[in-house]
């Protein structure tokens, strides 16, 4: 079983026990087990359109999902909260981000207008892929 804990202030973001739900649901998979057993990195979420964030500090087997934001992310992303549960929606194939569905498509199309900003994506790219692989549903 992952080791999913809600930090400080978590209670205050009711997206963050959403968050911390799925990805205990999407860990029951091997697959993305195994990659959360590797992620070392701190990834945070800010819905604009609900003045709401949280931070998630994953350490190789451990997350704590804090309310706000807390320390120096290395990723950061920010847009509006129907985007980030689209983001869940990803498909992963051949191990990678799939952006050539529908989903992917929107994903693309708001990066491009600035609807959906990710900060660290060039210089993390590595962590921002796993991220994104452990909280895919697909």
């Amino acid at each position: 079983m992952a080791d999913i804990t809600l930090g400080s202030r978590a209670d205050e973001v009711p997206m963050a026990g959403m968050l911390a739900d799925m990805l205990k649901a999407n860990l029951e998979k091997p697959a993305k087990m195994k990659i959360f057993n590797s992620l070392k990195t701190t990834v945070y979420l800010y819905a604009e359109d609900a003045d709401a964030g949280m931070t998630m500090d994953f350490d190789k087997g451990k997350l704590v999902v804090y309310g706000g934001k807390e320390g120096k992310p290395k990723l950061e992303i920010a847009t509006d909260a129907a985007t980030l549960l689209e983001l869940a929606n990803l498909k992963i194939k051949m191990g990678m981000p799939y952006y050539f569905d529908a989903t992917g498509r929107g994903v693309l199309k708001k990066l491009m207008k600035r609807q959906l900003k990710i900060k660290g994506m060039f210089g993390h790219p590595i962590a921002l892929t796993k991220v994104t692989k452990v909280m895919s549903i697909n």
